[in-house]
């Protein structure tokens, strides 16, 4: 668990905004009997790891996975996913994906993508995290959400 969550990076309060207006009822005006649940949604970037997938398959590939969470319903969530590998003058990107919005997958309270990977092509040891960015609908309001990058920049015997 402990290794879960350093490895998790937690944006509080994405999309965190009031999507219904609630008036200030005053003393003598009954309390409503039902008031928007607030959105407090997160995306969390898992750090860079081997695939076992692709292990499982005889193929050597690096792999990162991110999820949008959310505590109510979100909709047409376009999560989109980003591999980077650390290199000497700038970090160079080495694989990106998209969730569909239209899947049935693309919506709930929990929307993942875990699939952005590259196939090694050497053994050379490699740095490399994850960066994910997502758009969705929310109470029928579309709300975008700043990058995350994973905590941690991870060296794994894969060169691309």
């Amino acid at each position: 668990m402990k290794n879960f969550l350093t490895r998790t990076f937690t944006l509080v309060g994405l999309y965190s905004f009031s999507l219904a207006s609630i008036s200030i009822a005053s003393a003598s005006t009954p309390a409503p009997s039902h008031i928007a649940e607030k959105p407090l949604c997160r995306i969390e970037v898992d750090s860079a790891h081997p695939s076992t997938y692709f292990r499982n398959q005889d193929v050597s590939a690096v792999k990162v996975n991110a999820r949008s969470v959310c505590n109510v319903i979100q909709r047409e969530v376009l999560l989109k996913v980003q591999l980077f590998k650390v290199g000497l003058f700038f970090d160079h990107l080495v694989a990106t994906s998209t969730t569909k919005a239209s899947s049935p997958s693309s919506q709930g309270k929990m929307v993942e993508n875990n699939d952005t990977y590259k196939v090694c092509i050497n053994r050379k040891v490699t740095r490399y995290y994850g960066v994910a960015s997502a758009t969705a609908i929310i109470n029928d309001q579309r709300v975008a959400a700043p990058p995350a990058r994973s905590r941690e920049i991870v060296p794994i015997a894969c060169g691309t």
